[in-house]
């Protein structure tokens, strides 16, 4: 029995560090190329607003001192050169940004270095924090369902490197999204080359005809947007999302709706914080009582973050889940005292919380989840599952 114990520890762990392992490779993989989207993307649309400005701000008299500086037969000239190059730039904007999002690599990043600190902290107690290898299995189940996206990497334990050429292969995708981001600019630059030779050669036939005597004055056309304007992020729905902490035994779930959210963080013990607060977009922004507060961003099924209260300050991973999860509240009277009794339900129906009488806290009784009752000092309460 022992020997199975041990065996079943030792390959969790190795499935803990395959993990881990995958976790980082798809950090490496990624990290580069989102933040080269998001810098032609902020370079792009600079330079179009730069192209923009001159039009905008100085009329007529700016593409006449343009025309004259140039020697230009024209000032629509200037105008049609400005317009075209901010139209190339603008359009390698909006491929770069919509590239970033369309991966949604930003909120996967964030997920994936959650992910990650929660695996270091179940590999650390695992090893020598005496945890069951049945709580350790359960715990990993749950980490490992927020990162579909991550893949295992298994290491040769003789040389340490990624066993089957896995290093090889990262490093082909890594090399394969830089190869697509180099695409961007390319295509941009071929746009604009094309663009300003079907200008020249215009002008080359406008030149070989006669004009009229006197050239009618030049007009202004309205001037160019700079840039396109950033796709409104879906803001989040009525959704329930519950999770773990990367301290050990601290979890919480959160509801949210209508612009509003709510959320219970507990550990089963003597940890505890009540918090309220907006979504705005993807965004979630809580606060509670003795400064505590919750941000994370929603993407999908998740949402990953930051949690403080006076006792811990650690990031969370949380993925949606169906009722009964949520978050679960009773204020009763227990012997004449006014109780507050919370618990947070987590997507796989395990529940964690407390009883708060008079200052001092207790694990709170288990919650049925049928009909939300739960007997407390020999007496039978309800609780109520919190909306935001």
């Amino acid at each position: 029995m022992h020997d199975q114990s041990g065996n079943g520890q030792a390959g969790l762990l190795d499935a803990i560090r395959a993990r881990r392992q995958g976790v980082h490779a798809y950090v490496d993989e990624k990290a580069p190329a989102s933040s080269r989207l998001s810098t032609i993307s902020i370079v792009s649309s600079a330079v179009a607003a730069a192209l923009t400005a001159g039009p905008a701000l100085g009329g007529t008299s700016f593409a006449e001192t343009v025309q004259d500086g140039l020697s230009l037969d024209r000032s629509q000239t200037v105008w049609r050169v400005l317009c075209f190059a901010a139209l190339a730039v603008s359009l390698t904007a909006a491929i770069s940004a919509n590239l970033n999002k369309a991966n949604d690599l930003t909120a996967r990043l964030a997920a994936a270095e959650t992910a990650g600190a929660l695996l270091d902290g179940l590999d650390a107690r695992l090893r020598f924090g005496g945890l069951a290898v049945a709580d350790a299995a359960a715990e990993y189940r749950e980490i490992v369902a927020t990162i579909p996206f991550v893949r295992e990497v298994w290491q040769d334990r003789g040389t340490g490197s990624p066993a089957g050429g896995g290093g090889a292969r990262a490093g082909r995708r890594w090399t394969d999204s830089a190869a697509r981001l180099a695409v961007v600019p390319i295509v941009a630059a071929v746009l604009l080359l094309a663009v300003l030779v079907g200008l020249a050669r215009g002008l080359s036939g406008a030149a070989a005809e006669p004009g009229p005597a006197a050239p009618p004055a030049p007009t202004a056309p309205p001037a160019p947007t700079a840039g396109p304007a950033p796709s409104p992020t879906a803001a989040v729905g009525e959704a329930v999302f519950g999770g773990r902490t990367a301290e050990a035994g601290i979890s919480l779930a959160i509801v949210t709706g209508d612009g509003e959210a709510a959320a219970y963080l507990c550990d089963g013990r003597a940890i505890e914080a009540w918090l309220t607060g907006t979504v705005v977009g993807d965004r979630l922004a809580l606060t509670g009582r003795d400064g505590a507060t919750l941000t994370g961003t929603v993407s999908g099924e998740l949402v990953s973050g930051e949690v403080s209260t006076p006792d811990v300050t650690t990031p969370f991973v949380a993925r949606a889940a169906e009722e009964p999860a949520g978050v679960y509240r009773a204020d009763v009277q227990v012997d004449g005292a006014d109780t507050r009794v919370g618990w947070a339900v987590l997507p796989d129906g395990s529940q964690v919380g407390i009883v708060s009488l008079g200052g001092a806290q207790a694990p709170a009784p288990p919650l049925d989840l049928d009909d939300r009752t739960f007997r407390l000092d020999g007496e039978l309460y309800e609780a109520q599952r919190l909306l935001p």
